[in-house]
């Protein structure tokens, strides 16, 4: 293996590094591999646009609607077997819950997370309000739990692109072509609801009950006419344009030069794919769907459905990718030819489990505190519905904490003492008076300071660390456990809790409090992970730090 400086890419031979450097040529070339390089804004000696609220677009600059199809926290496994069930859940059936999914990310998470030998009847109930999202769902897992379809590699590599590409190539365009198709057949005119079901392997079963409006919506993207052109124009429009540059900046300068180099490519070209990969495939036109866009990233009006600050590195945990790397021998310049190996990787394994297990999925697109009514409704005259895990991302900052728990507390596998309750915030810190670190007084603020610069290794005479770091990095040192004890109390978690016949978990088995610190670490005041850690979960994810984990139990 040659390499070659910048250390980029690597070569086989000298005659396929010659043949490739028209693609090398202007990654090698990108003013962002510069060490030196610095964000417009201070080479201009102006102030930031985020700095000054000058030039902020309005929310449709971000994307139609404003959508989250990749969530906002990194893939998480909703059963932590290890260190709850154990070696038992093999013989067990298990019945999970994802009652605010999003993408499936957590749903391949945990599904990993039970050994190839799992023997029991695994139900996955997933459950998202968002009609788009329910559309990407039903579609992904008929392509990720069919049998009779492409080998695991093929599916996994369709799948990863479907779900962070702006284009796919032809054979991926036609397979998610054939399962629009056959998801329209169970449409029914003047139907209240749009319910389907699918045997998709001797083991496996997939069955939906959607809104009307889900199937209008289907019907409409599946019947759109616009071009790739059309389609391209409104996702560069959003995604890089001139009047976002120092928002995009901004990110570009916490991360290490090839790094910005990966990001800024995937921008150009809406492609996850390792740095200098052709992606011509992914751009020839298809007879019967006009062209290989990615029809479930875009409205049927040809609209980006993404906000601009939308990245695949947010949902997967970095230091997982980073280990997925080592493991590969891939070179560390290229995180997204590291993220495109790890999610491949998470999609093979989700593929192997979902093909092998005995497995029914339940697909619904309701509001949260709806579906266990719903659920009821439809599995009538059968034993109802008691879940092992019931994760609920985190809608408890639009509902609050309190209505969750009163819907989905009862709901919980009484029989099996590890069942859980799972659910996040990340803006209880905005509803409690004092509950960020930017509202602290300035001796405490210069305290976090002085925690941050010395935990990077700074000490007196050197330069200062850049300002946009100390900006987005100081809330690490802040100690959230007492302002989410308090609005915990301020929602009435505590008689919601009784009501229930749940209890909040004090030392949490599935979930580590808060981004940055360990599941050992929850009673820490900040955050545990190494400088090296701090890096690829501080710069690439880029997290508030006010992030906070709760589980619940049965009382």
């Amino acid at each position: 293996v040659i390499r070659l400086k910048p250390l980029c890419f690597q070569y086989c031979s000298r005659e396929c590094q010659v043949a490739h450097w028209k693609l090398h040529k202007s990654t090698c070339s990108s003013p962002y591999a510069a060490k030196d390089w610095a964000p417009t804004y201070e080479k201009q000696g102006r102030p930031a646009a985020f700095m000054t609220g000058q030039s902020e677009p309005t929310f449709a600059h971000y994307g139609k609607a404003g959508n989250y199809l990749w969530g906002n926290i990194v893939a998480r496994d909703a059963l932590n077997i290890s260190m709850n069930e154990g070696e038992s859940v093999k013989k067990q059936d298990v019945r999970l819950c994802f009652a605010a999914s999003g993408d499936l990310r957590n749903v391949i998470k945990t599904l990993n997370g039970l050994s190839l030998d799992y023997g029991g009847q695994c139900t996955l109930v997933i459950n998202d309000f968002h009609p788009q999202v329910a559309i990407r769902n039903v579609v992904l897992l008929c392509m990720l739990l069919d049998s009779s379809g492409p080998s695991a590699e093929l599916t996994a590599e369709a799948v990863l692109h479907v779900l962070y590409s702006a284009s796919l190539t032809l054979s991926q365009s036609e397979l998610v072509g054939k399962w629009m198709e056959r998801a329209s057949v169970f449409v029914r005119e003047g139907a209240s609801l749009f319910h389907g079901g699918l045997k998709l392997g001797p083991t496996a079963s997939l069955e939906w009950w959607y809104p009307q409006q889900v199937a209008d919506l289907l019907r409409r993207i599946r019947d759109s006419t616009y071009t790739r052109v059309q389609s391209e124009a409104d996702r560069r429009r959003n995604m890089i344009s001139p009047e976002r540059i120092d928002y995009r900046e901004r990110y570009y300068s916490t991360l290490r030069p090839r790094h910005r180099v990966g990001y800024a490519h995937w921008l150009d070209t809406g492609i996850l794919l390792p740095l200098g990969q052709p992606v011509g495939a992914f751009d020839k036109p298809n007879r019967r769907i006009t062209n290989t866009f990615d029809r479930l990233l875009y409205s049927e009006d040809a609209e980006w459905l993404l906000m601009d600050s939308a990245n695949p590195c947010l949902a997967w945990d970095p230091l997982e990718v980073e280990a997925t790397r080592k493991k590969r021998g891939l070179p560390d310049e290229d995180y997204f030819g590291s993220l495109f190996f790890h999610i491949k990787q998470e999609l093979v394994e989700f593929i192997t489990r979902a093909r092998r297990f005995n497995l029914s999925v339940l697909l619904f697109s309701v509001d949260l505190n709806v579906l266990p009514q719903l659920l009821d409704l439809v599995t009538e005259g059968k034993p109802k519905l008691m879940f092992d895990r019931v994760e609920t991302s985190n809608v408890m900052d639009t509902t609050g904490p309190s209505s969750i728990i009163s819907s989905w507390g009862p709901r919980l596998n009484r029989t099996n003492p590890h069942s859980a309750l799972l659910m996040y915030s990340m803006n209880f810190a905005l509803k409690v008076k004092d509950g960020a670190a930017e509202n602290q007084p300035p001796n405490k603020m210069t305290n976090m300071v002085m925690q941050l610069t010395n935990y990077l290794g700074y000490k007196r005479g050197m330069a200062p660390p850049p300002m946009q770091l100390v900006l987005t990095s100081m809330a690490a040192f802040f100690d959230t456990r007492a302002p989410f004890a308090e609005y915990l109390r301020q929602e009435g978690v505590s008689e919601a809790c009784r009501t229930a016949k749940v209890r909040q978990r004090k030392v949490p088995r599935i979930l580590p409090v808060r981004v940055g610190v360990g599941l050992k670490d929850y009673n820490s005041p900040n955050i545990t992970i190494t400088p090296e850690e701090f890096y690829f979960i501080g710069n690439l994810l880029y997290p508030t730090w006010h992030e906070r984990f709760v589980e619940f139990e049965l009382a």
